[in-house]
């Protein structure tokens, strides 16, 4: 039986939606997301209205690249709310690491 590969499905309806709502509140466009993905804008459109599945692949790159949680994408009890609170704690503890890093690296370039 040949399977439809855009039917909308409820998994890739509730996947999609969580993906538009993290795409927008937290101010990615969706040319920008689909650059990132490596597709057009179509294609990441048919991903949010759940024609098509969320790939793994993409799902690592919102991970890496914009520290979504995946517990929220794909479904857990994590709250919206709770993800972006959680990203901007990352994202102060990363500019505050990397501030660390330069100053020492600062420091050892003075030393010379």
């Amino acid at each position: 039986m040949k399977r439809n590969s855009r039917k909308r499905t409820e998994v890739n309806i509730r996947i999609g939606g969580r993906l538009k709502r993290f795409r927008i509140k937290n101010g990615i466009s969706a040319d920008e997301l689909a650059e990132a993905f490596g597709i057009v804008k179509d294609s990441l459109l048919r991903i949010e209205n759940g024609s098509t599945g969320l790939s793994s692949e993409y799902a690592y790159i919102l991970a890496t690249r914009y520290n979504c949680d995946m517990n929220y994408l794909f479904g857990g009890v994590i709250s919206e709310e709770e993800c972006i609170r959680l990203q901007k704690d990352v994202r102060e503890v990363d500019s505050q690491c990397m501030s660390r890093l330069l100053h020492y690296i600062a420091d050892l370039v003075a030393e010379k």
